[in-house]
């Protein structure tokens, strides 16, 4: 189960805004040893949490770094399959008690 979230909000002039999604680029988040990884600072950033052996990523909306949450949640099937368990909280209280077990 993949669950991805669209925060819609409204410009200016009225005009219907939305978050990005990344599920296209997520793919190449499967590229291994000898391949040439190319995509925008967060994936490239998401890439090297992969390669450093990072299990659990928790985070919440608001936070500072949660354009990187939205990417994680968008490749929550493909880091399942490597062993990434990526848990959305309410707050940064919920996310830090999810690093105790």
């Amino acid at each position: 189960m993949v669950a991805v979230a669209y925060v819609i909000a409204f410009s200016e002039t009225g005009a219907r805004l939305m978050e990005r999604s990344f599920k296209k680029e997520v793919e190449a988040l499967k590229l291994g040893d000898g391949e040439t990884f190319r995509g925008e600072g967060i994936l490239a950033v998401t890439k090297a949490l992969l390669q450093a052996g990072v299990s659990y990523v928790g985070g919440y909306q608001g936070a500072p770094v949660s354009h990187l949450l939205d990417v994680m949640v968008d490749a929550e099937d493909l880091l399942a399959d490597l062993g990434v368990h990526v848990e959305t909280c309410t707050n940064e209280a919920s996310a830090a008690a999810m690093l105790g077990g």
